[in-house]
């Protein structure tokens, strides 16, 4: 025992320490409610909106069950698919609040219940006033802050809080060694996948962990075989009701001796190997480590499409400094906190099982940013119980824990300056959800809107539109919208726009039918059926990349895609028959992301050779009387008509200045300079923004369409035009 066995702390003043590091949380929380609320731009319906793209996966959701919304999107999660969708939906119901106001508010308070097991671990320990600071520093540290803030509408609210409850009830049952702890944990552990998907993976390692720190210090213990029948009766791959069934029904069993102790072991082992026989869990455990560690650029079975991994900052590696502020708040916290972790490690044997979890948050240095959170509220605890283990030896307890509040509030203070300096703006802004709002009320939900998948989530909720690609569903489809918005062919990018939809269309109906009327493989078109591994045969659902379909990749039908497309720039093309309308949404904020955007169909699917194009964009300029001086060592030599990029002179081919009257319609002018210089300079004037572009950039689809309003009149029609968004549907 660390602590004190006979502390003088009683369940009311645990149930204080609880209450009062739980409302610390959510005030430390409401800072950015208070900013955010004093800009008008962040308002939508009266409240201000959420923060996080991925939160309107969820928000669809509820509203497909509170409104009847989204009934031909597939992917719209319903209410048993997410627990996230599903308990916002029963809130929705029973408050008296607006849906918008309940997903804004959400996080703020169901991430703050982290704190209780933070102060019950003090608790179980004899520290009862380390678990109570430890519950107020982890609240609030930097990772742990910016994915559980207000507006940060998304499952990480339960990751790591739901996690801590099964770890403080695994340590609970190896302190108190009975499996009555183990059931809770086992209860837990059947609910945590329905709300925190990722997590499942995570809680693989846990028990594993757990199995691996009994089957050496607690095999011979009365407990060992029943806690591990509970555990991996939880992990079984089912649908959590049926899991929770399961583990009552298992717990009971056991408790009122229905299995002979003596088959206890042999009934642990089958459970174990029904477990990784039946969830493939090592399988999965591998993919996300080849994922993380092995970010290749290009894929290499069949054609050679372009990773997301390689684009995504939060699978990044980070510096050392950031792990740290992240973790801990700052470098000389986070070096305190991994000396008191390890001082506990020699403490307190329990607390191994922690390794899994301090190690994956480490591993934030190499597989990016998401994962420090798993750590936090393991430094924090050992960061506290450093501060007291300096001052342990003090007989005066008020003088003890005073000196450890203190340098408690010291370890604060760098998180407390990131709170109010992470300012972070709503997902869209109020002008750009009335754009989509006014797309809402064309057409009907069953279309489509083409655009780039950071989009995707946002344009369900307000648009209650249809997208090919969006926040989940960013893979091989990447390359079609990437074409479609880069090609310097209008032609080809409708034919596209239209060819992928209605393919994906067809697939969704197939698999539907496949699903209800239990189809053969053999009765559905060749073109939706797959294999996997050269071995299982699938039909393509939808979630599945309708570029597989259309190319019919890695399969013997494969096409040509260099052939397909030019055959749609040029070629007498015989389009599929039109079920709906497709929209394209081109919007400014687009702007800063293209380069990126562009890069998913700058590669030859057939070879994955990549080919590059020059698109530079600057918000930040300044203008002497020589020179206009851009970021990233970007510079115009105003006279000569020259770029200055690092150290090379590029001469400039045009000189376009684009701007928008107060009637709204486009101005433009254009400057010729050199004939054959290879790039243009473009002058947005309303934006007070460069663009700085070669030929195949100045001709994209995105530039013309949203820069210049050029666009060919028998392909595509405005719907709605502002100065944030361009929205065209496609006519053919």
């Amino acid at each position: 025992m660390i602590g004190n066995k006979e502390e003088n702390i009683q369940k009311k003043e645990i149930i204080v320490f609880i209450v009062l590091a739980f409302v610390f949380s959510i005030a430390v929380r409401l800072y950015w409610y208070y900013w955010a609320s004093g800009i008008d731009g962040f308002y939508w319906n009266g409240q201000v909106m959420i923060n996080t793209n991925d939160g309107y996966y969820f928000a669809s959701g509820a509203q497909k069950e509170l409104f009847g919304m989204h009934q031909f999107n597939p992917l719209v999660p319903g209410f048993w698919d997410r627990g996230l969708v599903f308990i916002t939906t029963i809130l929705a119901k029973v408050l008296p609040f607006s849906l918008d106001s309940i997903i804004l508010f959400m996080s703020a308070i169901f991430s703050s219940f982290i704190v209780v097991p933070l102060v019950l671990l003090g608790r179980l320990y004899g520290i009862s006033w380390v678990g109570f600071f430890a519950a107020i520093l982890a609240s609030v540290v930097w990772s742990y802050y910016n994915r559980t803030m207000i507006g940060y509408y998304d499952t990480d609210m339960f990751s790591v809080s739901i996690l801590m409850f099964i770890f403080y009830f695994l340590v609970a049952s190896i302190k108190r060694k009975n499996y009555q702890d183990i059931f809770w944990a086992a209860v837990i552990g059947a609910i945590y996948p329905f709300f925190y998907v990722p997590g499942q993976n995570v809680l693989y390692g846990l028990i594993i962990a757990y199995t691996i720190y009994l089957a050496i210090f607690h095999r011979k213990d009365s407990f060992f075989y029943p806690s591990l029948i509970l555990l991996y009766v939880s992990l079984f791959p089912l649908f959590f009701i049926f899991k929770l069934i399961l583990v009552i029904s298992t717990f009971i069993a056991l408790k009122k001796e229905f299995i002979p102790k003596q088959y206890e072991k042999y009934l642990a082992f089958g459970v174990i190997a029904i477990f990784f026989l039946w969830s493939d869990a090592l399988l999965r455990i591998w993919q996300k480590i080849d994922a993380y560690f092995f970010k290749h650029g290009t894929e290499n079975q069949g054609l050679h499409f372009f990773k997301v991994m390689q684009t995504v900052r939060e699978a990044s590696s980070i510096p050392f400094e950031t792990l740290a502020n992240r973790i801990s708040g700052h470098v000389a916290t986070f070096l305190l906190a991994m000396v008191g972790y390890i001082v506990l490690l020699f403490k307190e044997r329990s607390f191994w099982i922690s390794l899994v979890l301090v190690g994956l948050g480490l591993f934030a240095i190499t597989g990016g940013l998401r994962f420090t959170i798993y750590a936090v509220p393991f430094m924090a605890f050992s960061l506290v119980y450093l501060f007291w283990f300096m001052f342990y030896k003090i007989e005066k307890k008020v003088l003890k824990y005073t000196l450890v509040g203190v340098l408690t509030i010291f370890a604060l203070i760098p998180n407390i300056i990131h709170v109010i300096e992470y300012k972070v703006p709503t997902v869209f802004t109020k002008k750009e959800v009335a754009d989509l709002n006014r797309l809402k009320n064309v057409g009907s939900s069953k279309d489509f809107v083409l655009t780039w998948w950071d989009y995707g989530y946002p344009i369900w909720y307000y648009a209650d539109k249809c997208t090919l690609i969006d926040g989940g569903k960013h893979n091989h489809d990447n390359f079609i919208v990437s074409k479609i918005l880069s090609t310097s062919s209008q032609l080809q990018a409708a034919r596209l726009a239209r060819i992928s939809v209605e393919t994906y269309v067809k697939q969704v109906e197939w698999y539907k039918r496949y699903k209800e009327e239990g189809l053969d493989l053999s009765e559905i078109p060749e073109e939706f059926i797959f294999r996997k591994k050269g071995k299982k045969s699938f039909i393509a659902n939808p979630g599945f990349p309708v570029a597989d379909v259309i190319f019919q990749n890695g399969k013997k039908s494969q096409i040509d895609p260099n052939d397909f497309l030019e055959e749609l720039k040029y070629g007498d093309v015989k389009l599929p028959k039109k079920t709906r309308e497709i929209y394209v949404y081109l919007p400014l904020r687009m702007m800063e992301i293209f380069p990126t955007v562009k890069l998913f169909s700058s590669i030859d699917l057939k070879t994955g050779k990549k080919s590059s194009s020059f698109i530079f964009y600057s918000e930040r300029f300044k203008d002497t009387k020589d020179l206009l001086i851009f970021e990233r060592g970007v510079a115009l030599d105003k006279k000569s008509g020259v770029l200055l990029i690092g150290k090379q002179k590029v001469p400039i081919k045009e000189f376009f200045t684009v701007g928008y009257t107060k009637g709204g319609k486009v101005v433009k002018q254009k400057q010729s300079l050199r004939k054959n210089a290879p790039l243009s300079v473009i002058f947005l004037s309303s934006y007070q923004s460069f663009l700085i572009v070669d030929d195949e950039m100045l001709n994209s689809l995105y530039i013309q369409m949203f820069v210049f309003d050029n666009y060919d009149k028998e392909l595509f029609e405005p719907v709605v035009i502002s100065p944030w968004s361009k929205i065209y549907r496609v006519k053919i």
